[in-house]
């Protein structure tokens, strides 16, 4: 991800101009440097989003944590410019801490769909696995890896863009909790396709995770909002024991049906 951050001349304004992924990769460094900017003398911020591709519950994080530091000093936070799946996911983000049981769908057809999946019953079409290091430096390209190998199975640039988001948080989880202390953590995914949904496993080879909700119940707290994004963007959630020795995240989405309409 690219950013930098400007003063406005003659105000106690700074610009933030975003590009990329914000997610656990970046929101470090990012933040860092909006901690710096806040020192100098910034006293409300615009979050120029027209560039920013994706974003998960980090983003939301991060706005909470600039909302925490401006509001004492009588600043403002403004965010500008996001497109129509980044916008939906940072409104979301609110949503889903009150409200768990909430989900989105991009049609009520499609939604019908997805809590009417019946139990499989048959083969799967293929299935694709990507082994990947567990670090946060590799969350990005293996996001995108599995969106491309879901390209051309139908579905919606919204519902792909809300399976990226799951399979983010999924992921992300397996790096910041499931993996070991020692640096040895290695996450796998497993992606399944069958003529009515597809499946994505994320396993780790962490200590084990129930998928129980350990957050804050406080709206704005900073983090603690990923299983709920999941459980909101996709049409299934299950949590089980990984056969790398830590915890397997399965994640069910409708498939649209052949021929219809994107």
């Amino acid at each position: 991800m690219a950013f930098d951050i400007d003063f406005e001349i003659g105000s106690d304004t700074c610009v933030a101009r975003l590009a990329g992924d914000i997610d656990i990769a970046v929101v470090p460094a990012l933040r860092a440097d909006m901690d710096a900017a806040l020192e100098a003398g910034c006293r409300s911020v615009v979050l120029d989003l027209s560039d920013v591709a994706y974003a998960d519950s980090s983003a939301l994080g991060l706005l909470v944590w600039l909302d925490h530091r401006l509001r004492p000093v009588g600043g403002r936070l403004v965010r500008a410019g996001a497109n129509d799946d980044v916008a939906r996911i940072l409104e979301l983000s609110g949503l889903v801490q009150v409200a768990a049981s909430v989900q989105m769908s991009s049609s009520v057809a499609s939604a019908l769909e997805g809590l009417q999946l019946p139990e499989l019953a048959h083969e799967p079409l293929w299935s694709k696995s990507i082994d990947m290091v567990a670090a946060v430096e590799n969350l990005g390209s293996v996001r995108e890896e599995v969106v491309a190998i879901l390209g051309s199975l139908g579905f919606a640039d919204s519902a792909l863009f809300d399976i990226k988001v799951a399979l983010g948080e999924a992921l992300a989880n397996a790096v910041r909790h499931g993996a070991p202390a020692d640096g040895s953590g290695e996450v796998r995914v497993e992606v399944v396709a069958y003529d009515d949904r597809i499946v994505l496993e994320v396993m780790d080879n962490g200590i084990g995770f129930n998928g129980q909700h350990a957050g804050s119940d406080d709206v704005y707290a900073p983090s603690g909002r990923g299983i709920m994004f999941m459980r909101a963007l996709m049409d299934r959630v299950e949590f089980d024991h990984s056969p790398l020795g830590g915890t397997k995240v399965r994640l069910v989405k409708h498939r649209p049906v052949a021929g219809a309409p994107r």
